[in-house]
């Protein structure tokens, strides 16, 4: 079986001269066993604010979250 980790994306938006920075989540596949970067499952442009995220993927990797779960999770994590 598999390890997964989860980790928190960055992207940068460009409009004309304005950046915008957007975190995500993304689920990877064996990173911490073979160091690869395999996604598998992710939700990008969740939050502008980096700490809740961190937070959120915290508890994914406590809890081994499946990624079949992902999008309920983050669909609750912006409800509140």
């Amino acid at each position: 079986m598999s390890s997964l980790t989860y980790g928190v994306t960055e992207e940068f938006h460009r409009i004309g001269s304005n950046v915008r920075i957007s975190y995500g989540i993304a689920v990877y596949a064996d990173a911490e066993t073979n160091g690869t970067n395999t996604i598998i499952a992710s939700v990008y442009d969740v939050s502008t604010d980096r700490l809740p995220l961190d937070r959120l993927v915290q508890w994914c990797n406590l809890l081994e979250l499946s990624p079949t779960h992902l999008r309920e999770v983050i669909d609750d994590f912006l409800a509140t």
